[in-house]
């Protein structure tokens, strides 16, 4: 009963289809390819319909952040539910910002939750290229 509630309310094949995805963007599974040319990540953000799923998390030095971004960890399609890591949107500064704001880099970091994904309802897939993008090096002027 429960699979065949998830496989009609959830989202757990599009995950499944996502997670695939991402571990070959990675290049993990290639037995003679070794350097790091491509991205490990798709972001996303989940909604119920009604408003995207937004979390707490903490960042290394302590503070806060509030995100709605995330990258999908593992999934365990049985039970519908998928471990996900926070991504921390911030500006061209490093600063964080709020999702809707300007987003110049979506930065990963050790925060995980678990979700239950018969619990949402859409997906919204952002750009591989916004994980972990390099800051831009403003120099003052004099």
């Amino acid at each position: 009963m429960g699979e065949e509630r998830c496989q009609e309310h959830c989202l757990c094949n599009e995950l499944e289809q996502l997670l695939e995805e991402q571990q070959r963007l990675s290049f993990n599974d290639f037995r003679f390819v070794c350097d790091k040319i491509g991205y490990d990540t798709i972001p996303f953000v989940l909604s119920n319909g009604k408003c995207a799923f937004e979390v707490f998390g903490r960042t290394r030095n302590g503070k806060f952040f509030t995100t709605q971004v995330f990258r999908i960890e593992s999934l365990d399609s049985r039970h519908c539910c998928a471990t996900l890591s926070l991504l921390l949107p911030v500006d061209m500064d490093g600063y964080p910002v709020e999702l809707c704001d300007e987003v110049f880099s979506l930065v990963k970091t050790d925060n995980c939750i678990i979700v239950d994904l018969s619990c949402f309802c859409s997906i919204k897939p952002l750009s591989p290229k916004l994980v972990n993008r390099e800051l831009p090096i403003v120099e003052p002027k004099c």
